[in-house]
């Protein structure tokens, strides 16, 4: 067994070597038992500790996955930390369950890690993974970064940024491992790993990339996975060239405030056209704490804005606007005072087709077949998420991008809401969670993001 392909990658690599302690997260699927028992025959006594979530999400064959995992623990003289967690009630504001598990795992994961004090924390994503990532974000038309797909290595402010202090980084030792390597494992260790029934379903995109369009590729190009790896490499590469890039130059280029970017316009035109589009798209980031539903051609307009000393002519997302100042740009959210809106009746759920009368205004609640960016006066839910009109509750904070959340209280005040109409403003929730501060601030991550959108809208009394 030692001489395995698998045990050999495994002991060239210096990240896994003792003593440093490492939590594995382990499903119980075929990836990650196959790393936990390779590992366990390369380094027998090394610190390893596995970490398990029960997703609650089918019933008795997942609290049966937790038992195979902990007794495998138990056999191999590992521990093991099982949890269950609520993904709806944990994750309300994300409609899609597949990326609200997503979120919660890795949430839960950082937080056991931290507490073991890991060094580092290991996943079992591989070639496979790796080529199927690339190829769909591809169909989604992303940019360079995107298409850098999945890092062998990545920091912990990266991928914990929810679970502050920890500095575990997190590492994908199979990233260059064909799933039939792996498999071949299984079979020379005598190992039975659970099967997930929910990775055959046909309706997920990545099981469609599995199962048809990978292997129709394949037939084409049999070195595909390896194509497709040096791809995602290269574009690490060139990704990473262009943030140091642009971090370096940064300090001259811009000056940033939590209201505000400042963009020197005379240091903006000497870059390279591939960091102008990076610092528009940095500075955007900065001031919405997004870049959902920022499509090149908005890149593109804020570029030629800055380079001929003009106005953006369309309205850009989020309520982004730029002004000038000399030869500084100052790029920021519009913010006027909103309107005294008022909601003094019950919670109320929201359902398309309701009108729902607010002090001075009125909301429309319909579905459209394209979500739109948001705006302070309108927004595209995910449509198959309950949400409910309230007034702010004790505790009440709003995402703000980058996993951050602000209290609503603070939001009020940013938004110079004068403090006796503070109790009667109007918030919509998914769950326990607020997602639209209505005309204010809207929590970037509960947008839809393309196809069909709940659209909640703020009419003025008057309008039309």
């Amino acid at each position: 067994m030692s001489t395995h392909p698998l045990i050999r990658h495994l002991a060239d690599q210096p990240d896994l070597r003792p003593p440093r302690r490492m939590v594995l997260a382990v499903s119980g699927g075929p990836d990650s038992l196959a790393l936990l028992h390779a590992l366990r025959q390369l380094h027998p006594a090394a610190m390893h500790r596995v970490y398990h979530l029960d997703h609650g999400l089918r019933g008795a064959e997942s609290a049966a996955d937790a038992q195979f995992v902990a007794a495998c623990c138990a056999a191999w003289g590992v521990p093991c930390h099982c949890e269950q967690a609520d993904i709806r009630a944990e994750a309300p504001h994300l409609a899609n369950l597949s990326e609200a598990a997503r979120v919660v795992r890795y949430q839960r994961l950082a937080r056991y890690a931290q507490s073991v004090a890991a060094d580092a924390v290991l996943v079992a994503h591989h070639r496979d993974d790796q080529a199927e990532t690339l190829l769909m974000r591809l169909l989604r038309g992303s940019g360079l970064r995107g298409l850098a797909a999945m890092s062998p290595s990545v920091p912990w402010h990266h991928w914990a940024p929810d679970v502050p202090g920890g500095t575990a980084p997190l590492l994908r030792p199979l990233l260059d491992i064909d799933r039939s390597v792996i498999d071949d494992y299984i079979t020379h260790a005598g190992l039975t790993p659970r099967i997930d029934p929910s990775n055959a379903k046909q309706s997920s995109l990545r099981v469609r990339m599995r199962t048809q369009h990978l292997p129709a590729l394949r037939a084409e190009q049999p070195h595909l996975n390896h194509i497709l790896a040096t791809t995602a490499r290269h574009m690490r590469e060139a990704d990473a060239f262009i943030q140091h890039s642009l971090y370096a130059l940064w300090p001259s280029l811009a000056t940033v405030t939590t209201e505000h970017v400042n963009i020197n316009r005379s240091a903006f035109v000497d870059l390279h056209l591939v960091l102008q589009r990076a610092a528009v798209r940095r500075a955007i980031n900065l001031i919405t704490g997004t870049l959902r539903g920022i499509d090149d051609g908005h890149i593109d307009a804020v570029r030629t804005a800055l380079l001929t000393q003009s106005v953006i002519a369309t309205p850009l997302p989020y309520n982004v606007q730029l002004r000038w100042h000399g030869q500084s740009a100052i790029l920021a959210i519009r913010t006027t005072t909103p309107s005294p809106y008022a909601y003094t009746q019950s919670p109320q759920r929201i359902a398309p087709g309701q009108t729902i009368a607010l002090a001075g205004a009125k909301m429309v609640c319909f579905l459209i077949e394209q979500a739109e960016p948001p705006s302070p006066f309108h927004v595209c839910l995910r449509p198959d998420v309950p949400y409910t009109l309230r007034t702010r509750l004790p505790g009440d904070r709003i995402g703000i991008g980058h996993r951050q959340h602000k209290h609503l209280q603070d939001v009020y005040v940013d938004a110079k809401i004068p403090a006796h109409q503070r109790a009667t403003w109007p918030v919509v929730c998914a769950g326990d969670t607020v997602v639209w501060v209505v005309g204010v601030r809207v929590d970037p991550t509960a947008c839809a993001a393309g196809g069909i959108g709940l659209r909640l809208s703020v009419i003025e009394r008057g309008s039309h």
